[in-house]
């Protein structure tokens, strides 16, 4: 019990560590970009996922009648099984729900009296648990689509019901005891930590171990020494993903110098060179040095047309694509002279879930910098 407790105690201050990091990342990772640096986001994600599998694997009873205290003699072990689901909240931190079914047994020798005896149970068991799962290999370093393995780690509580049945060998005499008959009942608290291997995007397997501790002293139909009676699991784990982002975007943020400034614009005496993006928005002549236009998302790794960002992100106004040394991005099709104007039309779509909406500057119909906001 003292072992469960500080292994408990460590999975806490784990995770309650690498979130407090975490903050700190985040912060600095909202502040200003400096200049001449590029800085790309990584939105691919677990967050929304489900996972239903199932679980076979040995369990070992520990308690009064196993001798060998907390690992596994011959006479303790059995076979175990269940189904699982899981609901990812974010890309650490997901809730799942488990069905275990299996058998129990367990012995202990010694004398009664003069005479050699021998206390024997055996029997099943059923719990249903809910337990919040903490992914450590995305709290200690950030989730990439291209990682394999995960290690995680979970803490729960749910109902563990046993019916067994307690027989003694006293000197060859076998009888049965008084004791309670049917299922019995108690509260349970499982520790786990288990690693899994990501076959396909959808497609995992692993193994899990878990310490089920269950709040009564009447699962091997013996009260005695241990206030709580254990089973402890070692499985084997496969399981299909679903939902979730399934997208991912490289979205490049482009340096700034300065705030803009509304001042006339003076022709210069020589045309400014040609621009390298053979796809622009037309900016007609005007009186200001900056159009503005409202850039919806860019792909460094995909080239989908325009009709599909227009579906993807729900949007009802007319949408162009710029093609640059292998970034895609796609502009919705209206410039403004009044930054304001723009900032409202980007507050909208940023409203409607289109989170990496900005505002791109343009002068002469160029692309020139994105507008801090």
């Amino acid at each position: 019990m003292r072992f469960y407790l500080r292994y408990t105690a460590f999975v806490f201050v784990l995770v309650f560590i690498r979130l407090f990091s975490f903050s700190q990342e985040y912060s600095n990772y909202l502040s200003p970009v400096p200049a001449g640096a590029e800085k790309s986001k990584n939105l691919a994600s677990l967050a929304g996922s489900w996972e239903a599998g199932a679980m076979v694997g040995p369990d070992f009873y520990y308690g009064d009648l196993n001798p060998n205290k907390f690992l596994p003699g011959v006479g303790s072990i059995s076979a175990a099984g269940g189904v699982f689901i899981t609901r990812q909240f974010t890309n650490v931190v997901g809730l799942k729900g488990s069905f275990l079914f299996g058998g129990l047994r367990g012995s202990k020798s010694g004398t009664e009296g003069t005479l050699p005896a021998t206390w024997s149970f055996s029997g099943s068991f059923i719990d249903f648990t809910i337990s919040p799962v903490f992914n450590l290999s995305n709290l200690f370093s950030p989730y990439v689509d291209e990682r394999k393995i995960f290690v995680y780690a979970s803490v729960g509580f749910g109902i563990n019901a046993w019916n067994t049945t307690l027989t003694k060998d006293l000197n060859g005499n076998v009888t049965t005891p008084d004791q309670v008959k049917g299922f019995q009942a108690g509260f349970v608290l499982p520790l786990g930590l288990g690693m899994q291997y990501r076959i396909t995007n959808n497609i995992s397997a692993g193994i899990e171990y878990t310490l089920r501790t269950i709040f009564s002293d009447r699962v091997d139909q013996t009260v005695g020494g241990f206030k709580c009676d254990f089973i402890n699991l070692f499985a084997f784990t496969a399981s299909y993903r679903w939902g979730g982002s399934k997208k991912k975007l490289n979205v490049q943020e482009y340096p700034y110098s300065s705030p803009v400034s509304y001042r006339k614009y003076t022709p210069p005496p020589v045309p400014p060179p040609a621009s390298p993006i053979q796809e622009r928005i037309p900016v007609p002549s005007a009186s200001e040095v900056y159009d503005y236009v409202v850039q919806v998302c860019a792909y460094s790794q995909h080239n989908y047309t325009v009709s599909w960002v227009k579906k993807h992100y729900h949007l009802d106004m007319p949408l162009t694509k710029e093609s640059e040394n292998g970034m895609n991005r796609y502009i919705i099709a209206r410039y403004y002279k009044d930054i304001n104007s723009a900032r409202e039309l980007c507050d909208k779509l940023r409203k409607n879930g289109v989170h990496d909406a900005w505002i791109i500057a343009y002068q002469n119909g160029v692309r020139h910098h994105v507008v801090v906001y």
